[in-house]
């Protein structure tokens, strides 16, 4: 894998098979699994390589550090409807 500056990490299909939010499915840029894709994040995922869990998890184990994970006010509110709803 190359290794890249920002990543969109989504979850595989196979491991979520219904979201927890309004989705769709792109295939992974790597290796090609679908993986679900929340449209409220578009200003992000329209602009750098989506990869699923799997795909980062080896590039991340692959490449020297540092990493940083971004948690953006969009996976948050997404998460609260989430929780709300249950």
């Amino acid at each position: 894998m190359v290794e890249e500056k920002e990543l969109f990490v989504a979850s595989r299909v196979s491991d979520m098979p219904t979201p927890h939010v309004p989705a769709f499915k792109v295939p992974c840029s790597e290796c090609g699994e679908d993986v679900w894709i929340d449209s409220d994040m578009e200003k992000y995922w329209s602009k750098i390589k989506i990869v699923c869990i799997v795909c980062a998890n080896k590039l991340v184990s692959e490449s020297r550090g540092p990493h940083t994970i971004e948690i953006v006010p969009e996976n948050i509110t997404g998460i609260i409807k989430y929780l709300l709803s249950r």
